[in-house]
């Protein structure tokens, strides 16, 4: 028994010779090789910007990291919905294409940028209610600027790959983030997409999706969805049921049969921060809008990593058609913003 016993022992040394020599040849590896091996770690995983090392950040493969930029406006959303709704409703939009992405390209690092908190206008601006309670608002110029200086400085660092998503549907809070996509991509030689503006172009919510849960013809009966009613309560009772008030099932409609007709609530009374039928929502038409949603983002963004123009889409406000009572209302915002702006610039020159 005693050399069996010996014979073991040797051969255990032994082997723990090999692991040694193999764990001291991987150690020397990831030390001589740090970003190559930090590198193929990363490969198909999403990651978090606020909780990385700038040594992490800087070992990310500049061409295989798509860094995701949300922004998630504070505006009302009736009495029914939380005024984050447009912000959950981003992030969820977002959370489910990077799933579809890591899917389709394992290849990639995912990198999620904090989620910004502003937005331009918000529903009640079309009932012409500017300073509504539940909307936290800043400036067309702002927007753009915030847009353009985070998406710069991704740029500035060599990543070539940036995807801007929202869930808001006022014309200027798109405009603003479209025009900062444009330049960014055309100053620093990146792809910075706007996916959710191109997105909206395509309708706010899939047609057949409406059909299916409201009855062909609902938009004789509900009229405009695009604002806290059936369509929107549907997506919250999917993403967020919890903050979403019981009390929207006894929400009485309110129909405008077209957005001419949005444009002229301030002509009516009753407004409650929405427009449609909220009672008439769902969680399973919320799950089934949600992850068409989800679908139209993810085919855009592959033809933007593609490579594909992406110039010939139309894209949201764009293809609206011309409303005397829309330009009255852009007219009244641009003011607002220009006499904002003149209050500040003022103030400083007193003190400067």
């Amino acid at each position: 028994m005693k050399p069996i016993a010996i014979r073991l022992k040797r051969q255990t040394m032994k082997t723990r010779g090999i692991i040694g020599i193999w764990l001291l040849g991987l150690l020397v590896s990831l030390t001589a090789h740090p970003s190559a091996a930090q590198e193929k770690l990363n490969r198909g995983r999403v990651l978090k910007l606020e909780e990385l090392t700038f040594s992490e950040i800087d070992a990310l493969d500049r061409d295989k990291t798509i860094f995701f930029l949300t922004f998630g406006n504070l505006e009302e959303h009736g009495p029914h919905l939380p005024v984050g709704s447009d912000y959950y409703g981003a992030v969820g939009v977002r959370d489910g294409l990077i799933a579809r992405l890591q899917t389709a390209h394992h290849d990639h690092s995912f990198v999620i940028m904090p989620v910004v908190p502003l937005g331009e206008g918000g529903g009640n601006d079309l009932a012409y209610q500017f300073d509504h309670i539940g909307t936290f608002a800043v400036r067309f110029e702002t927007l753009r600027d915030v847009a353009v200086d985070l998406g710069t400085s991704v740029a500035r660092k060599g990543f070539q790959k940036i995807f801007l998503i929202h869930a808001h549907g006022a014309p200027l809070h798109n405009m603003a983030l479209t025009q900062a996509a444009a330049f960014v991509s055309e100053r620093y030689g990146v792809r910075m997409v706007n996916l959710t503006s191109l997105v909206f172009a395509e309708g706010f919510g899939s047609e057949r999706i409406m059909d299916k849960h409201l009855g062909e013809g609902w938009q004789e009966r509900i009229g405009w969805e695009g604002h806290a009613g059936a369509r929107e309560t549907s997506g919250h009772l999917f993403l967020r049921g919890d903050l979403v008030k019981s009390d929207y099932k006894r929400l009485p409609p309110f129909v405008a049969k077209d957005f001419a007709a949005v444009l002229r609530t301030r002509e009516r009374e009753g407004w409650q921060g929405y427009w449609g039928d909220p009672a008439r929502a769902s969680k399973q038409m919320g799950k089934e809008l949600i992850e068409d949603e989800v679908e139209r983002h993810f085919r855009i963004a592959q033809m933007a990593l593609a490579g594909k123009d992406l110039s010939q889409l139309p894209v949201y406000p764009d293809n609206l058609p011309p409303l005397p009572e829309s330009e009255e209302l852009l007219q009244k915002q641009l003011e607002n913003h220009a006499r904002q702006k003149a209050e500040i610039e003022a103030w400083l020159r007193k003190r400067h």
